[in-house]
């Protein structure tokens, strides 16, 4: 299990996948801490300097679908960017409403930075490949008060 403040994550059994959780104080924290788990699997998080920072967001329609998006951008930042994240901060992340088409639709926007530094396996290790996120278990809620879990499937 890996701990970082108030996110925390761990594995699970799975058949021939790892099942990722992450936990937090706040729904925000158990997805950042998902992402970590999911990135330990590829590297050593803690051996990440917190270099560089970049930000970005995205609109999605509900929160599993949200969930989804966050943790694909996050691991196309590491094979697309070559980029090790050491830490992850969602800035934002809540309802709103849109117009498409004329009609009002709501939406779940997010938004997050990331930080860290360009991935050198000699530096950060390399562990299993995290080829895809899985919509397969993925689930995200409330345990109980001040404690949230957000939950997936990845294929390696």
């Amino acid at each position: 299990m890996g701990k970082q403040g108030l996110r925390y994550w761990e594995y699970k059994e799975h058949t021939a996948d790892i099942k990722v959780v992450g936990y937090g104080n706040t729904i925000k924290r158990a997805f950042e801490a998902l992402a970590l788990g999911i990135m330990n699997i590829m590297y050593d998080v803690s051996k990440v300097e917190l270099k560089e920072e970049k930000e970005f967001e995205f609109e999605s329609e509900d929160i599993i679908s949200t969930l989804y998006d966050f943790l694909t951008q996050i691991l196309d930042i590491f094979y697309i960017d070559n980029f090790a994240i050491g830490d992850v901060k969602i800035k934002n992340l809540r309802r709103k409403e849109k117009k498409v088409n004329n009609k009002k639709i709501r939406v779940w926007y997010c938004r997050f930075k990331i930080k860290g530094e360009k991935y050198n396996p000699e530096k950060h290790g390399r562990g299993k490949e995290v080829k895809a996120i899985t919509y397969n278990e993925m689930n995200v809620e409330k345990v109980k008060e001040g404690l949230w879990k957000a939950e997936c499937v990845v294929d390696i």
